[in-house]
């Protein structure tokens, strides 16, 4: 079958059936017009999400928030017989309006991060500010260290060598999440400064792999998905700098992915 616009637009989205993938990926190699289609759409995207995750993560309106138990709140001065149909109705639309984020806010309220950019800042901050034990296994045990972790997550992880962008390995710990454990790989700079590898399986995995930037309580984090795993770095550092220490984290990952036997 012919590749259609539509095929083009699920590939980008990462949502094309996995053959069907190849066979356009096949054909991007031959058709130089299909290949600067994708790129362009790739660029749109990349652009959309730079404008657009900023307000993604902007916190729920209060009003919103204080609607959630608005119900709870009032109930009491209305009549006894209304005052259930209208907790129900009140949930109802509620829920209709904020949602799963209404949801995440308010458990986030409780001090449970919610996304795997939040939990990613949060473990950052809470290890990277411990000056005496910010891992549970040090540098000098590295090997040890990544065995037990992949062991943990249930597959291969890797500690990347990030001495040439100015960061020595500190250590490594496991961290809880929301959804999976995640392993928490510690840097650290001449100047102190410390930054965060983390990676876990992502539930939703597949799809394209892109680099995606969120601000959490001053905590930067570049996190991404490559097949089934997500990966977050994480630091109160400039984002450009943060950029780049992300590629260099991902092309390592992906060398260390390649040269593993099959």
């Amino acid at each position: 079958m012919p590749i259609s616009d539509a095929d083009v637009h699920a590939y980008v989205d990462g949502q094309l059936a996995p053959e069907r993938a190849a066979t356009l990926e096949a054909a991007q190699a031959s058709d130089p017009v299909l290949a600067a289609r994708v790129a362009e759409l790739r660029a749109l995207n990349t652009a959309l999400r730079d404008a657009l995750d900023p307000v993604l993560a902007e916190p729920i309106p209060e009003q919103l928030l204080a609607a959630a138990t608005f119900a709870n709140a009032r109930a009491p001065g209305f009549r006894r017989w209304l005052g259930p149909a209208f907790a129900v109705a009140a949930t109802l639309v509620v829920g209709i309006g904020i949602g799963w984020f209404g949801r995440d806010a308010l458990i986030e309220r409780a001090g449970t991060p919610t996304t795997f950019a939040r939990q990613a800042a949060f473990a950052h901050a809470l290890y990277a500010a411990d000056a005496n034990r910010p891992v549970e296994v040090w540098a000098n045990e590295e090997k040890r260290l990544v065995t037990w972790l992949t062991k943990r997550l249930g597959f291969q992880v890797h500690a990347p060598d990030l001495n040439g962008v100015g960061y020595a390995l500190v250590g490594g710990r496991l961290v809880a999440g929301n959804e999976n454990p995640t392993a928490l790989f510690m840097y650290e700079n001449a100047d102190k400064q410390r930054l965060s590898l983390q990676v876990r399986r992502q539930v939703a995995g597949g799809g394209e792999t892109a680099f995606r930037y969120a601000i959490e309580n001053g905590v930067g984090v570049f996190y991404w998905i490559d097949d089934a795993c997500g990966y977050a770095i994480s630091g109160s550092v400039d984002r450009a700098q943060l950029l780049k220490i992300a590629h260099v984290v991902y092309g390592q990952l992906a060398a260390a992915e390649a040269a593993a036997p099959n």
